[in-house]
């Protein structure tokens, strides 16, 4: 009898610590990006990198032209088909220097 009564006991309090772990490893994972400091900009792509993990586009600011530089990673989004010249939607978060880290690129027509 005291056995079962150990056994349940034990058996409840680790059930009752599983969603907390699964709550905080989720909030936990290394390597996914946030969408705080997400910003976006639109222009045509002037080049890719030889890796093919970076590339350049040229955003028209009015009356002014200004090149941004993009890096990809593992988490990065490519929508459709990117080349030079092609014209795409870029949702980016800046990094230190000049270049962005690029969370998702779609090509538009």
């Amino acid at each position: 009898m005291i056995r079962k009564i150990l056994f349940c006991a034990s058996l409840g309090g680790m059930l009752m610590s599983v969603p907390a772990i699964a709550h905080t490893r989720a909030q936990d994972q290394p390597g996914k990006q946030t969408q705080q400091n997400t910003k976006s900009v639109s222009g045509k792509v002037t080049s890719i990198g030889d890796d093919r993990r970076s590339f350049v586009v040229e955003v028209d600011n009015g009356s002014n032209k200004q090149n941004m530089s993009f890096v990809l990673d593992k988490n990065s989004q490519v929508e459709g088909r990117v080349a030079a010249g092609t014209v795409v939607l870029v949702e980016y978060q800046p990094m230190s220097g000049d270049q962005n880290l690029c969370v998702k690129v779609s090509a538009r027509s």
